[in-house]
C-alpha cells in the first residue's frame, strides 16, 4: 500500500486529534474518579471495588485485539473504521451513564450490577477507540506528520483532563444537592452526551481518510500475522513501557484522591491538584513536539520517563511541607508524564511500517489493539492490585487513617511508581527506530509494492 497522497493541513490534523477529547471524558473520569465512586459513594469495600476494577479493564484489554482483528477486515461504503464511531458512539454513551446507575448498598445483587455495568462500558469502549486509534496509522506514513496528530491527540485529551479534573467533584456536589448518586448520575449524562457528538464529529472528518487500499490485499493468515507481531522488536519494545509504565503509575495516580481526603486533610484539595496536573501535561505538549522534531522519540520518551521519576521522589520529600510543595512536585511529574503520552501515540503508528516492511504483513488495528490490550490488562491488574492493598494497610471510606495506614499509602505512592520508571528507561534505551529508518523503511515498502510480481515459467 502507497501512502495516501494527500497532505493533512493543520486544520485537519486538529479535528482528526478532537477524538480524544471524547474519548478521554470517558478515560479520565474512570481513571480518576471511579474506584473513588465505587468505595466512597456506593460503599463498596476497597477490595471488592478493584477486583470489579481490575476484572473490568483486563477484559476491556482482552477483546481489543478481536475488535482490531474485525476491523481490519471490515470493508463498507463508510470506510473501514468510520463505522465503528459511527454507530458505536451512542452505545458507549449509554454504557457508561449505567456505570454509575447501581444502588449505594454493598449486597451480592449491587455488586453484581456494578461488575455487568463495568464490563460492558469496557465492551463499547474498546468498539470504538481501537478503530479510532487505528485511522492514525491510515492517514498518513509521515513518521512527523504523525508526531503531529500525536500532539493534536494529547492536547484534546489533556483539555479532556483538565474539564474532568476541576468539574467532576464539584459538578457532582452541586448537581446531587446532597444525593451524591444523583449528582453523580447527572454529570455522567453530560459527559456521555458531549463525547458522542464529538465522535460523530470525527467520523464525518475522517471521509475520505479512512478509504480501502488502492489494490486488493490477501487476509493474511493466523501464523502470518503472529510472526510478524513476534517480529517486530519496536513494538515489543514499546509494549514493555507500556506494560511497566501503566502498571506502577496507577499506584500514584489512583491514590491522589486519597491522599488529599484522609493524609493532607482536605479531599477539595484534589480539585485544584488534579486540575493542574492535567494543565501542565497539555501545556507540555508544544515543547515537547519541539524536542521529538530535534532530538527524536527515543530521546524525549527517556527524558520524560526520568523527570517522572525525579517528581515522584519529590512528592515524598515534599508530604508534610503543605500545598505549595506537594502541586510543585505534581507538575514536575505532569511534564514529564506528557512526553510519555506523546511519544507512545507517535511511535504506534511506526512500528506498523516496521512489521510490515520486516515480514510483509500490515496489521494496523492489530497492532493498536495488542498494545492497547496490555495497557488496559496492566491498569486493570493494578487497579486490583491497590485496591487488596489498600484494604491491606488498613484503608476504610470515611474512617480517619491511623499512622501505618498513612504510611503505607505513602509507601505505594512512591515505590511501585519508581521501579517503574527504572524499568521503562531500560527498555526505552533499546528502541532504535528514528525518524532516518523509518523513512527508509516506508520508501522500501513502498519500492517493493510497487514492483510486478515475479511469473513463474
Amino acid at each position: 500500500m502507497s501512502e495516501p497522497a494527500v497532505r493533512l493541513s493543520f486544520a485537519r490534523k486538529i479535528a482528526l486529534g478532537s477524538g480524544d477529547l471524547a474519548s478521554n471524558l470517558y478515560w479520565q473520569s474512570t481513571t480518576l474518579f471511579l474506584l473513588y465512586f465505587y468505595t466512597d459513594v456506593l460503599k463498596l469495600p476497597a477490595a471488592v471495588a478493584g477486583m470489579v476494577y481490575m476484572i473490568a479493564l483486563v477484559w476491556d484489554g482482552a477483546i481489543d485485539p478481536v475488535v482490531g482483528w474485525l476491523a481490519d477486515r471490515t470493508r463498507s461504503a463508510l470506510g473501514r473504521y468510520r463505522p465503528y464511531l459511527i454507530f458505536g458512539a451512542p452505545c458507549l454513551a449509554l454504557s457508561y451513564v449505567a456505570m454509575f446507575l447501581p444502588p449505594a448498598v454493598p449486597a451480592a445483587g449491587a455488586v453484581l450490577l456494578v461488575a455487568a455495568t463495568h464490563l460492558v462500558f469496557r465492551t463499547c469502549f474498546a468498539v470504538v477507540g481501537i478503530p479510532y486509534s487505528s485511522l492514525f496509522a491510515r492517514v498518513t506514513r509521515d513518521s512527523a506528520q504523525r508526531a503531529d496528530l500525536a500532539a493534536a491527540r494529547i492536547a484534546f485529551a489533556m483539555i479532556a483532563g483538565v474539564a474532568v479534573s476541576s468539574a467532576t467533584l464539584p459538578m457532582t456536589a452541586w448537581l446531587g444537592g446532597g444525593d451524591a448518586r444523583h449528582g453523580w448520575q447527572i454529570l455522567a449524562a453530560c459527559y456521555a452526551g458531549a463525547a458522542m457528538l464529538m465522535t460523530w464529529f470525527v467520523a464525518f472528518v475522517a471521509r475520505g481518510l479512512d478509504r480501502p487500499e488502492p489494490r486488493a490485499t490477501a487476509h493474511q493468515s493466523r501464523g502470518a500475522v503472529v510472526r510478524s507481531v513476534l517480529a517486530n522488536r519496536p513494538l515489543l519494545l514499546a509494549l514493555g513501557v507500556v506494560l511497566v509504565s501503566s502498571f506502577s503509575a496507577t499506584f500514584f495516580s489512583k491514590n491522589v484522591i486519597y491522599y488529599f481526603k484522609y493524609i493532607y486533610g482536605d479531599a477539595a484539595a484534589a480539585t485544584p491538584a488534579l486540575t493542574l496536573s492535567a494543565a501542565i501535561t497539555g501545556l507540555s505538549i508544544p515543547f515537547w513536539i519541539w524536542v521529538i522534531r530535534r532530538r527524536g522519540k527515543q530521546f524525549t520518551w527517556a527524558v520524560g520517563t526520568a523527570l517522572v521519576a525525579i517528581g515522584i521522589g519529590g512528592w515524598w520529600f515534599a508530604d508534610g511541607h503543605g500545598l505549595p510543595a506537594l502541586l510543585s512536585a505534581l507538575a514536575l511529574i505532569a511534564f514529564g508524564t506528557s512526553a510519555g503520552y506523546i511519544c507512545f501515540w507517535a511511535v504506534l503508528p511506526d512500528t506498523v511500517e516496521y512489521g510490515e516492511w520486516r515480514t510483509g504483513v500490515r496489521t494496523e488495528a492489530l497492532v493498536f489493539g495488542l498494545v492497547i490490550l496490555g495497557q488496559k490488562s496492566a491498569l486493570g491488574i493494578a487497579a486490583g492490585v491497590l485496591g487488596q492493598s489498600l484494604q491491606a494497610i488498613g484503608y476504610h471510606a470515611d474512617a480517619p487513617m491511623s499512622a501505618a495506614t498513612s504510611h503505607g499509602l505513602r509507601l505505594l505512592m512512591l515505590g511501585v511508581p519508581l521501579a517503574g520508571s527504572a524499568i521503562s528507561l531500560l527498555l526505552i534505551a533499546f528502541y532504535r527506530l528514528d525518524f532516518a529508518t523509518h523513512a527508509r523503511l516506508v520508501r522500501e515498502i513502498a519500492a517493493r509494492d510497487a514492483s510486478p510480481p515475479e511469473v513463474g515459467r
